[in-house]
């Protein structure tokens, strides 16, 4: 057996390369990492979101309400009287159809007023606050009646005294 080659004998051409280790590219192999990173990051996003919204409960229709409400209060001083009595209008209606199952949406004011008196929903002093209500609102959106920013405050004030007192009645 020939004794072992020193290092420095060794020649130039019998030096091999760096051995590959890698089946793939390195290049591949980046792009496949922040593939993986990205789509990794996603289904984090998408869990987290799909918890948050899970966990959020529904507006209640008095929640609604006076959400609504309270935004129209921002505007009222500015706002047109015509559109909105019709928006608060539209917001005291829905709210008493879905609170109370009354058809205040499908009624008109006249044939709602008589729904809601034989309906047990409303004692004397909210049927007549009710009733301002609906009398008012109808000659500013039927007849045009002439309305200031003191129309819209008051309306609204009714509106919200309706709403909130829908809530007082339900909880007692």
């Amino acid at each position: 057996m020939p004794p072992a080659a020193a290092p420095a004998d060794l020649l130039p051409h019998e030096i091999a390369g760096p051995a590959d280790y890698w089946a793939v590219p390195l290049p591949y192999l980046v792009a496949g990492g922040v593939v993986l990173l990205v789509v990794l990051a996603l289904g984090i996003w998408a869990l987290v979101a799909w918890r948050r919204r899970a966990s959020r409960r529904p507006l209640t229709a008095l929640e609604k309400a006076l959400a609504a409400l309270s935004a129209a209060r921002a505007r009222a001083d500015q706002s047109d009287p015509y559109g909105f009595i019709i928006e608060v209008c539209d917001v005291l209606r829905t709210f008493l159809s879905s609170e109370h199952n009354l058809p205040a949406t499908t009624q008109t004011s006249y044939e709602f007023l008589q729904t809601a008196r034989g309906s047990g929903v409303f004692d004397a002093d909210r049927l007549a606050r009710l009733t301002r209500f609906l009398d008012k609102a109808d000659a500013i959106k039927f007849a045009r009646a002439d309305a200031t920013a003191a129309d819209n405050v008051e309306l609204l004030g009714l509106a919200e005294d309706l709403v909130k007192g829908g809530a007082d009645a339900a909880a007692s």
